[in-house]
């Protein structure tokens, strides 16, 4: 009898351990889990540096050649986000602008994968030659109207018209108008080969057609155009 229950003691002593070794075990691969589901950090900018201005930091690599330009970048980035604002009536933006200013597009393709300067949700990816219009506005548009338009050369418009590279769109649409190259609005809405990264043909054209409504109608019409989920004849 005394064997029995010394070996029931023991049966249950080992049991009790087995289960704080399964609980352990688990917690273990649920933390595991936790650090795989992690967003995993860029080494790729471990030791890049970080220059604040207002609501705007700029994130770049050590030795940029460009580093002591970063004071009018900012301010140049400050002036346009104001523009974009009065022109589109958007809230101020109250987020941190985030940009990341590659030396090169050598280097922002080798990082980024990217051909073109582009922005996301969370930061504009920048180097030159390119303007500070067309990624910030990439930027600021989904705050804008959160979902693409169905009339996609409306958001190639735009990105245009407030590309800040000193174009006057009005102006190249006319010349189109006058050597017999215009794209109609018929054509222009459904054309699939509207970019504004590569061309500004179509896209300048579109930037005319949105400075138009702006000035005619103001901001509210022209959003109401860009959201608009009906066919461009009936919106």
């Amino acid at each position: 009898m005394c064997r029995v229950r010394f070996f029931g003691g023991w049966s249950i002593l080992f049991a009790a351990m087995l289960g704080v070794i399964f609980v352990a075990t688990e917690c273990q691969k649920k933390n595991e889990a936790a650090r795989d589901d992690a967003p995993k950090v860029d080494s790729s900018y471990a030791d890049w540096k970080t220059f604040a201005y207002q609501n705007i930091k700029i994130i770049y690599p050590p030795k940029h050649p460009l580093e002591s330009t970063l004071t009018g970048m900012a301010a140049g980035y400050a002036m346009a986000v104001k523009k974009v604002e009065e022109m589109l009536g958007m809230p101020p933006l109250t987020d941190t602008l985030k940009v990341y200013y590659y030396t090169g597009f050598g280097q922002g393709r080798e990082i980024t994968g990217r051909k073109y300067p582009y922005a996301d949700s969370a930061a504009i990816h920048f180097w030159l030659p390119s303007f500070y219009g067309p990624t910030l506005m990439q930027y600021l548009l989904p705050r804008w109207a959160p979902d693409p338009p169905r009339h996609k050369f409306l958001k190639h418009g735009l990105i245009s018209l407030f590309d800040f590279s000193g174009q006057n769109y009005h102006a190249s649409t006319i010349g189109y108008k006058n050597a017999g190259k215009l794209i109609g609005l018929a054509e222009l809405a459904v054309d699939t080969a509207t970019n504004s990264d590569e061309e500004r043909y179509q896209s300048g054209e579109a930037a005319s057609l949105c400075a138009s409504i702006l000035g005619a109608y103001g901001p509210q019409k022209l959003r109401e155009l860009y959201v608009s989920k009906t066919s461009f004849d009936s919106s």
